[in-house]
């Protein structure tokens, strides 16, 4: 099979993932459309200039453009998490992997594919930090998972990816308790304790980790991490748990 052409697809199509070419230097080269519509820049903003332009005056300092060139150069790939300052001035949660390849004619470059993660951030400070809760922001997460249970350990709402991590086909049902939640991992003494911790421990700012075995058989690690949300103070108190995957 000719798979020559599936970069150049790829790179055309990405509606979500923001694309960088540069050499290896840093110089950019090309950024591909979705780069644009997410960050503000043409192509004409950036070509010809280092990558360390994306990143802000404080991570410059600690050189992090040119540790993770490095890394990349050294290993063939690096992942990294940190802000991506927007053509206008704003900064943008973003996570990212550089991957290093030659062509067949020798050419050498760096492809880095940028996603913007701003929402999901501003929602662990949230979880850590605020006492408001704001329904867009739970609606707009679709890199974790997420479930918001009243006092009383029952279903308020679900958000997609926590459909998709638990292989639901339907949401649960308002009110319903965890245990009756289509997946064996809510049926798990350790975890209703542990929600129940949530719960009676109020703010939790450290995450605990488990196992989620797939209907597959495949076991991935997960984490919670988990905010009390009040309502009227002292009344309607909400639990919010949010669940990400551990690569």
């Amino acid at each position: 099979m000719d798979t020559s052409g599936f970069f150049e697809t790829f790179f055309n199509n990405a509606k979500y993932n923001g694309i960088i070419i540069m050499d290896k230097q840093g110089i950019i080269h090309n950024i591909n459309e979705a780069f644009h519509a997410r960050f503000g820049y043409a192509r004409a903003d950036l070509a010809g200039k280092n990558f360390e332009v994306l990143f802000t005056e404080k991570d410059r300092e600690i050189l992090k453009p040119e540790t993770e060139l490095k890394t990349v150069l050294a290993q063939g790939s690096a992942n990294d998490e940190n802000y991506l300052v927007h053509k206008d001035g704003n900064k943008v949660w973003v996570t990212g992997e550089s991957v290093y390849i030659e062509n067949k004619d020798g050419y050498a470059f760096v492809v880095k594919v940028v996603h913007n993660i701003h929402a999901q951030k501003q929602l662990e400070r949230f979880l850590i930090e605020s006492h408001e809760f704001i329904d867009s922001v739970f609606d707009s997460i679709y890199e974790s998972a997420l479930i918001i249970l009243d006092s009383r350990l029952r279903v308020v709402k679900a958000n997609r990816a926590f459909l998709n991590l638990f292989e639901l086909k339907e949401a649960p049902d308002k009110g319903s308790r965890l245990s009756e939640i289509n997946n064996p991992f809510w049926q798990r003494a350790d975890v209703k304790q542990e929600t129940v911790n949530f719960l009676t421990l109020h703010n939790v700012s450290e995450a605990k980790i488990f196992e989620l075995q797939t209907r597959s058989g495949i076991t991935k690690e997960i984490s919670f991490l988990a905010k009390l949300v009040e309502g009227v103070p002292g009344i309607d108190r909400k639990l919010l748990i949010m669940i990400k995957e551990i690569n």
